[in-house]
Formats: structure tokens, C-alpha cells, sequence
């Protein structure tokens, strides 16, 4: 199992890397739009969505928004953000309070749910990568992934405390401080390495801090919409990895918050 994800994490993670650092933003759109249309084809299945017709429309549709809002995003950038980042702050809010019930069938909600947060998500990596640049998004990217490689091997060595048993039995307190140790020196170093002065490093180690529980708030929505399907994936396209979904839960969550505040800890006006 674990060289079956190492084989398919390389050519993947290859593929990001040189649409994010070596094509316009242009180009990498069109990464976002496959992906977008994958995860939205598993979000309307996780949402109770049957037959796979109605998830391929349920994609369609997620799709058309994504391109109509990055068309637009020059004067709606900053709303788009600012209702996604609001959103996944009260989700964020009202995780501890959800008994996952398996119930097979359709849940609105959460389809509605889905035409947000995967288009929000899209116009804020956009966003990132032609206003901010590559290196940020990248920075961005990375954040979410050293976070659950701090909490996985921090909770492995230390984990007792439970943070949401109810949800996810394996996510431990011990955990979560382990990923926010990781990713606040993975931000030291990525403040050096962008140059920032003392402020504006102080002001990214607090943006990562609020990145990494948002990301962890991804997670967790997410292992709710599985529960209450009944499956231990949310598709399973990526061999060892499971779906689309299970790999940019966090990153869904963790991006228009990134781009919504990025540009204030940059000093820049908001997008």
C-alpha cells in the first residue's frame, strides 16, 4: 500500500509542480478545472447524488461556475473569499457539535455546500497564482501538506488525546500541535527564503497557525460527508490515495482563507 501511493504521489505531485511554477495562470486554470470537476462528481456521490448521471450534471454544473467565476473575479475576488473564508469559520464552529448518522440519502445541504467551497476554492488558487505568484501558492500548498505530515507522525509517536472521535477516531490533540509546530517552522523557513522582515513574519506565523486549523476543519467536514455515506473514501481514482477528495479537503478549506489574508500580511490592498 505504501509504494502503491509513493508511485502515484511522484508523477502527481511532478504534474503540480510544473503547472504552478513553469505555465501562466492560464494554463494552470485548467488543472483546476479538471480537478474541480472530479471532486464535484465525488462530493454530489457523497452527497447521496444517484444515479452517476446525475453526479456527472452535479459536476458539469460545479464546472460551469468555477470558468463564469474566474472570468469574473477581477471585481468578485474579494466577496467570493470573504463568503468562503466565513463559511468554513462557522463550519469550523459547528464540527464538535455533529454526530455523524449513516443515512443513504440525498443531503441538499450539502450539495448546495459543494457549489461554494470547491469554486471558492478555485478562485482563490487562481487568484494566488496570478496576483501573488507561484512561489506563494506553492507556499500555500505545501503548508496544508506539512501540516498533515506533522500531525500524522506527531500523533503515531504521541497521540492519546482524541480531538473528534466522533468523526475521526485517529486525529488526536497531540496531533494537531505537532502539525502546528511543523508548520510554524516550515514558515520560518519560507520567511527567509521570501525575505520578509520581522512583522511580516510574525503576521505569516500567525496566518499558518489559523491555516493549519482550517485545514484540519477540511478534514474533519469532509470524514463527516464520508461517515454519513457509509464509505472510507471519497472515490477511488488515485490508487493507495483513495479520491480527489481525499487528497484537497484540506486545501479547499485552507486557500480563500490563504488569499483572502495573504495580501495583509504582504502589505497589499485585499484582492
Amino acid at each position: 500500500m505504501l509504494w502503491q501511493r509513493v508511485l502515484t504521489a511522484i508523477p502527481l505531485a511532478a504534474l503540480v509542480l510544473w503547472m504552478i511554477l513553469f505555465q501562466p495562470t492560464a494554463t494552470f486554470d485548467y488543472l483546476l478545472y479538471v480537478i474541480s470537476l472530479i471532486a464535484a462528481y465525488e462530493w454530489a456521490r457523497l452527497s447521496g447524488f444517484f444515479p452517476a448521471v446525475l453526479c456527472g450534471l452535479y459536476a458539469l454544473g460545479v464546472l460551469i461556475l468555477c470558468v463564469a467565476l474566474i472570468q469574473a473575479y477581477q471585481s468578485l475576488t474579494g466577496p467570493i473569499l470573504l463568503l468562503g473564508a466565513a463559511w468554513w469559520a462557522l463550519a469550523s464552529t459547528r464540527l464538535f457539535m455533529i454526530q455523524p448518522q449513516q443515512q443513504r440519502r440525498v443531503y441538499w445541504g450539502k450539495a448546495l455546500t459543494g457549489l461554494l467551497v470547491i469554486p471558492v476554492a478555485v478562485v482563490a488558487m487562481h487568484s494566488l497564482h496570478q496576483q501573488q505568484g507561484a512561489a506563494w501558492l506553492l507556499y500555500g500548498l505545501m503548508l496544508v501538506w506539512v501540516a498533515d505530515i506533522g500531525a500524522y507522525f506527531s500523533g503515531k509517536a504521541f497521540g492519546k488525546r482524541k480531538l473528534a472521535p466522533h468523526i475521526s477516531p485517529g486525529k488526536t490533540i497531540e496531533g494537531l500541535l505537532g502539525a502546528l509546530l511543523a508548520t510554524s517552522l516550515y514558515t520560518l523557513v519560507a520567511a527567509w527564503y521570501f525575505t520578509l522582515g520581522a512583522q511580516q513574519t510574525v503576521y505569516l506565523l500567525l496566518l499558518s497557525a489559523m491555516l493549519t486549523l482550517v485545514s484540519v476543519a477540511g478534514d474533519l467536514y469532509e470524514s463527516v460527508l464520508k461517515r454519513e455515506f457509509g464509505v472510507k473514501d471519497s472515490g477511488n481514482i488515485l490508487p493507495g490515495h483513495g479520491g480527489v477528495l481525499d487528497r484537497i479537503d484540506s486545501v479547499l478549506a485552507a486557500m480563500p482563507v490563504f488569499a483572502l489574508l495573504l495580501p495583509y500580511v504582504l502589505g497589499d490592498k485585499l484582492l
